[in-house]
């Protein structure tokens, strides 16, 4: 929704939270979906912020509430719903295909990034994903954590690697131990 000030037109995002054990998670909600994804480390969203964005942040729960319901069930142990609503407009054709592959990554397994760039339809572009994925707005929706390197190694995140080991944890243990016993072949499909 935009909103005019003046004679310029805002728009208004939505911003809520949810307390975590690695830390707060703040969302980022238009009135379409769910826009952005903040882990722990990262700022909260402030006026400052806002007006260097050209946008207006507000409290409106109807547009937070299935994003907030999705973190707390993810943290919970739960898979969130793939129905949620998402506002990805901000992102090129390349990453909102690199997104969309990733978050058909299943609950509990992870996959490669060449692997996601095949199924994106870009095979030869592992480098290019890697940076797609370092721009996504929604981690744990597009769960970017399930992306690993091809010799098993976990990889980077932008939010920390401290964050990814906490999100895969949640999804079936501390999986970095098991890469190691079981080897990279047991891994992917």
């Amino acid at each position: 929704m935009k909103i005019r000030i003046g004679r310029k037109k805002v728009e208004e995002l939505a911003v809520a939270s949810v307390k975590t054990a690695a830390g707060r998670v703040f969302v980022v909600c238009s009135a379409h979906g769910l826009r952005e994804v903040r882990l722990g480390g990262d700022e909260a969203p402030s006026r400052r912020e806002a007006r260097a964005r050209g946008v207006r942040y507000v409290r409106r729960p109807r547009w937070t509430a299935a994003a907030v319901r999705a973190i707390k069930r993810f943290v919970a142990g739960k898979e969130i719903p793939a129905t949620l609503p998402l506002d990805l407009a901000l992102g090129t054709p390349f990453e909102r295909r690199v997104w969309e592959a990733t978050r058909h990554v299943p609950w509990g397994q992870v996959e490669s990034y060449s692997a996601i760039a095949a199924r994106a339809g870009a095979p030869r572009a592992i480098r290019a994903v890697g940076n797609a994925l370092g721009k996504n707005p929604v981690p744990i929706v597009v769960p970017c954590h399930r992306v690993i390197h091809f010799a098993g190694s976990i990889g980077g995140f932008t939010s920390g690697l401290d964050w990814k080991r906490y999100l895969l944890s949640l999804e079936g243990g501390q999986l970095e131990l098991a890469w190691r016993r079981r080897g990279v072949l047991g891994l992917f499909r």
